[in-house]
């Protein structure tokens, strides 16, 4: 009887094994450099927003390290203490006395991060640069993915651009989650590119608006996954009852096949 026993309740862990399927929890956050549109410092409120939400991997963008107007505080760490949460950070450029760029939380083990750097056009016409961050997270079951996040342009010829760059850098050869705030709407060349290859998570409901924060009126904010590594979407939403930011958070559950890598 107990051997029985021992093997039915085998039996249940094997059918509940990562290794068959691997739900996962994903945010996209523009934070404003921590500040809500009032300029009034929610740091601490975002950290604790995303501690409770649940989110076990994070794509952030608008992210100070250090500067003058968000009190010389390195973010990505206050962040990662408040969340307990494994954080990288990749810089845009220098700025105000810091720097400002693009940030990564992970409940899961994070490694090989990457500044990529895509095209960015300033108003005098000089070609620049701007960051597109991606690591490898080890998830349950030992399955390996890229996860990454990217802050497009405001003018479209750019993002155009940019949207293939993106693409081209992510081409390593494992699935990708990729979170952003695209200053792009639903429909845009851009985002058909990057459809191509990916699944856009919720795209499908209208009701998904994420900015501003106050009466939002569009869908600029984003998560894509790779298609042939997405076996369904859970959910996905814009929490339009939080306003720590000018944005909102844009939170998605998804399932990777049992195939990904």
């Amino acid at each position: 009887m107990m051997k029985y026993i021992g093997s039915l309740l085998l039996l249940v862990l094997f059918i509940h094994s990562p290794l068959l399927a691997q739900k996962v929890r994903i945010m996209s956050y523009n934070i404003h450099h921590g500040a809500n549109k009032q300029e009034v410092n929610t740091l601490k409120e975002i950290g604790l927003f995303i501690k409770a939400s649940g989110a076990e991997l994070v794509g952030l963008q608008e992210v100070d390290s250090m500067c003058n107007r968000s009190g010389k505080e390195d973010q990505m760490k206050k962040l990662a203490e408040i969340t307990g949460m494994h954080y990288m950070f990749v810089r845009h450029f220098a700025y105000d006395g810091g720097a400002y760029g693009l940030g990564i939380l992970s409940k899961y083990p994070i490694s090989n991060a990457k500044n990529d750097r895509i095209t960015s056009i300033s108003k005098d016409s000089e070609k620049k640069s701007l960051a597109l961050l991606s690591a490898k997270v080890l998830l349950p079951g030992k399955k390996e993915i890229i996860f990454s996040t990217v802050h497009f342009a405001l003018d479209q010829p750019t993002r155009i651009t940019q949207s293939s760059e993106t693409i081209a850098y992510l081409n390593r050869g494992l699935p990708v989650i990729l979170t952003g705030d695209l200053n792009a709407e639903p429909g845009q060349k851009e985002i058909g590119q990057l459809e191509e290859g990916y699944a856009n998570i919720g795209i499908g409901d209208t009701n998904i608006l994420t900015y501003p924060d106050q009466k939002a009126v569009k869908r600029i904010d984003y998560i894509f996954v790779s298609k042939d590594s997405l076996k369904k979407t859970i959910s996905c939403a814009a929490n339009s009852d939080i306003h720590h930011s000018d944005h909102l958070p844009l939170m998605a559950e998804v399932v990777l096949n049992k195939g990904a890598k």
